[in-house]
């Protein structure tokens, strides 16, 4: 075909732009829509070019760390000819250019030329929006490109065990590939193939060598209790690992603190460092999972602690923590994931020895990835989502009032 050249839209392009819209769509965008699009300093759009006339277009909001991208279409008489492919690569491209991590987009899933392209362009299913487009009630597939060099992925992993640990508590082992993790990191994990339920739960990644990966969850809802009943041999959707991590000490002593289902990424980082004191907390003994296996940390003070007294000393972790804290220098850095309350404590007693502490948090998540910002937290820099700035924090930038 002749040269097609890709340049900067305009307000100038805007009339080809709507002739090819109103062709491409049953609810196309009105000129204020791609105007005020326009004007929007975020804004990312490209035209494709030929015999002086627009052709195709894509345009993109640039957020933090991902690009969104909002509108792709190309006239009828240039279709299948590679343009909508090089538009959205030139998208990719600038988002990558500029240290975006991740690209998001919406379709319908009727689109099936449109889903079958972004899916060759790399781009995943993460969840589906009922009845996202209000004309017509139809449902929107989420899709997501991760930018970065060590990537995410979506893979789907054999389960080899899924047993129960302790009360309603399960430590799941899985089998596959998946781009390595490190502590603090988590997954997304696919319970179901069916709509019930159909977002999928966020899983903190316990340990990963060779090619198996461990999990520990409780049943906390139908998502959990179908996810327990799982099998051997059957296989689960997971897309990960995502988030940020534990960053390791550089110097200095190192205080583990969990509480309840906050043990994975504490357990997970204590059995990398080999060293340190380790404090864990539950409510009675019957809550503990793994008890050997914390016992048995390399290097590690271990101290259980329960509320009502059942097993190791009776008290909070953050009883035991201010007796640790008491007797550590100010190199020192904790590192905590628990509730709320545990972890506000735990930066309090950091604040008071001048040591570092870096706080795991746990919020309910919808795509783990940070396009819905359903898991915000208050920092001193503004709201961030757990599940992409995050989980893990700097305890001393999270607003604890």
């Amino acid at each position: 075909m002749d040269l097609v050249t890709y340049i900067q839209a305009s307000t100038g392009h805007l009339p080809h732009i709507l002739e090819i819209e109103r062709k491409s769509f049953p609810f196309p965008w009105d000129v204020n829509t791609f105007s005020s699009t326009l004007e929007d300093r975020r804004c990312e759009g490209i035209v494709a070019i030929k015999d002086e006339m627009v052709v195709g277009y894509c345009f993109a909001i640039s957020l933090s760390n991902m690009v969104h991208v909002l509108n792709l279409a190309i006239h009828p008489c240039f279709r299948r000819k590679g343009i909508a492919r090089q538009l959205l690569g030139n998208i990719l491209s600038g988002a990558v250019s500029k240290d975006k991590m991740y690209a998001v987009l919406e379709v319908r899933t009727s689109n099936v030329p449109a889903l079958t392209l972004y899916s060759s362009m790399g781009f995943t299913h993460v969840s589906t929006w009922y009845k996202y487009y209000t004309e017509t009630n139809e449902d929107a597939n989420v899709m997501v490109k991760d930018l970065r060099k060590n990537k995410a992925m979506d893979v789907e992993l054999s389960i080899v065990k899924n047993r129960e640990v302790a009360s309603e508590i399960f430590s799941l082992v899985l089998e596959g590939d998946m781009p390595p993790s490190y502590p603090g990191q988590f997954a997304m994990v696919m319970v179901s193939r069916t709509n019930e339920p159909f977002l999928r739960r966020p899983l903190a990644i316990l340990s990963q060598e060779g090619g198996t990966v461990e999990m520990l969850y409780r049943i906390m809802g139908e998502g959990t209790r179908l996810l327990s009943k799982k099998r051997p041999g059957e296989l689960l959707g997971i897309l990960g690992p995502l988030g940020r991590g534990f960053r390791k000490p550089e110097s200095g002593s190192v205080i583990y603190v969990a509480g309840g289902m906050g043990l994975p990424p504490i357990l997970s980082l204590a059995e990398k460092l080999k060293t340190g004191y380790f404090i864990y907390g539950v409510k009675t003994g019957d809550d503990i999972p793994m008890l050997e296996r914390i016992m048995a940390i390399p290097n590690t003070e271990t101290i259980i602690m329960t509320e009502d007294g059942s097993l190791g000393e009776q008290g909070l972790s953050t009883d035991a923590l201010r007796r640790v804290a008491e007797r550590t220098t100010a190199d020192a850095v904790i590192y905590a994931c628990g509730p709320e309350g545990m972890l506000r404590e735990a930066s309090a007693v950091a604040r008071n020895i001048h040591a570092r502490c870096q706080v795991s948090l746990e919020e309910r998540m919808s795509c783990g990835f940070g396009a819905c910002a359903g898991c915000v937290v208050n920092t001193f820099q503004g709201n961030q989502r757990v599940c992409r700035e995050g989980p893990v924090f700097n305890a001393y930038d999270i607003n604890w009032s």
